[in-house]
């Protein structure tokens, strides 16, 4: 793959998303809904990036698995999903602080098992000790991104860390954060799934007019805190608003 495009870029203390109109070689999206038998998540994760597990006395990946099993309902898709650190892949001490597109694609390339061409695909996640960084400029407001077209996503510790001072709301961003990603991964918001109402922010990219959506624009960004905090007092955490589970759900 030559070149890439992001899409989904995640920045958290008001910043807005980007968008590059880079195309890659093959798209993530068609491929995924032409043929799709099973999806696992192959999680990765640096020194000092682990991903938290715990979450109120539940595994905390239980919010991503259980917001992508209601976005797919009803395509009969087998899900593999990783809860605990030994069934991650730990990628060491990478030894650098920003990271790049090209960096995070070779990281990916390392750890998929799959072509993503046939009926079992796998998304990629990166938990990184570090900064993302675009063009020479070091964006380290960036919570995660997902590089568009493509089944790579990355998560970036240090500005999650920063999100709150509470772990089990920096628990609860770090799988918002995913969940987000995820959604413009398979599609979202009129990212290659076909909008079945008029919902797409179009002035913020690939994302969603309904406020209480994950997939609207400064739900993972500046406002990610405040999305979140309702959910510490609900038993079921339901991220993805109608308008884009209907989307899905038709295409």
């Amino acid at each position: 793959m030559s070149t890439i495009g992001l899409y989904g870029l995640l920045i958290f203390a008001g910043f807005s998303c980007q968008v590059d109109n880079i195309q890659p070689q093959n798209n993530f999206v068609a491929d995924f809904y032409g043929n799709v038998s099973t999806l696992e998540l192959i999680v990765g994760y640096e020194e000092n990036a682990e991903p938290y597990t715990s979450f109120n006395n539940k595994n905390a990946w239980d919010i991503v698995s259980d917001n992508l099993a209601q976005l797919l309902a009803g395509r009969n898709i087998s899900f593999s999903i990783p809860r605990e650190l030994p069934e991650m892949t730990y990628l060491g001490t990478l030894g650098q602080q920003n990271y790049t597109n090209n960096d995070l694609q070779n990281l990916a390339n390392d750890i998929q098992k799959y072509t993503n061409l046939e009926p079992q695909k796998g998304l990629v996640v990166l938990f990184l000790d570090g900064y993302f960084t675009k063009d020479g400029e070091v964006l380290d407001k960036v919570l995660g991104l997902n590089i568009n077209g493509t089944a790579i996503i990355a998560l970036f510790k240090p500005v999650i860390k920063s999100a709150s001072p509470s772990f089990t709301l920096r628990t609860l961003v770090e799988q918002t954060t995913l969940t987000h990603e995820i959604g413009h991964a398979l599609g979202l918001v009129n990212n290659g799934v076909t909008l079945r109402s008029a919902h797409h922010d179009e002035e913020n990219g690939a994302h969603c007019t309904n406020n209480d959506c994950v997939m609207y624009w400064s739900n993972g960004g500046g406002n990610v805190v405040e999305f979140v905090q309702p959910y510490l007092s609900r038993g079921k955490i339901d991220l993805f608003g109608e308008e884009c589970l209907t989307d899905v759900r038709e295409f």
